[in-house]
């Protein structure tokens, strides 16, 4: 499930670097989780669903990078972790950045590496469930699909919409 930010346009910040994220990196990717959900437009969700999507601990990351076979990227500028993406098989599974770093090419910037990394493994069609206040954004990156899906929180679910890229 996936984030995105509904401000206006910023000047691009100077060129991050994209990198296989490491085992050490799960609290910051935690960070920049509970940052971005918190930075979800007022009225995108219940307040109970965001505090439980915001809620993830660096835990679930570790465990996703390594039990739960997923390939995360991780957006830097000067050691800061501004974004990172998580893909596992065909699917997006995450793609979250800090709302200081949103709308300066971070999120673009990792989307197109997770998708040169599909790519390379032979992914024809790159699948996301992403959040309401995403879905902008992966429009505009040429995903289509409008089909409601529940993704699984604790305590819950999040409602998202199931989309589609070609390859």
């Amino acid at each position: 499930m996936t984030s995105g930010a509904g401000r206006a346009a910023r000047a691009p910040a100077a060129a991050v670097r994209v990198r296989r994220a490491r085992l050490a990196d799960a609290p910051r990717l935690a960070a920049v989780m509970r940052a971005a959900v918190r930075g979800v437009p007022a009225g995108t969700y219940p307040a109970r669903t965001l505090a439980a999507w915001g809620a993830l601990p660096a835990l679930y990351h570790a465990w996703a990078m390594t039990a739960g076979g997923e390939t995360v990227l991780v957006a830097e500028r000067g050691g800061a972790v501004l974004g990172y993406a998580a893909l596992r098989g065909a699917e997006l599974t995450a793609l979250f950045v800090r709302p200081s770093a949103a709308r300066r090419g971070v999120a673009s910037a990792l989307l197109a590496r997770v998708e040169a990394r599909a790519r390379r493994r032979g992914v024809a069609r790159l699948r996301v469930d992403a959040a309401k206040s995403g879905v902008a954004f992966y429009r505009a990156q040429g995903f289509t699909g409008r089909r409601t899906v529940r993704v699984p929180l604790p305590g819950g679910a999040l409602v998202a919409v199931r989309m589609a890229k070609r390859l």
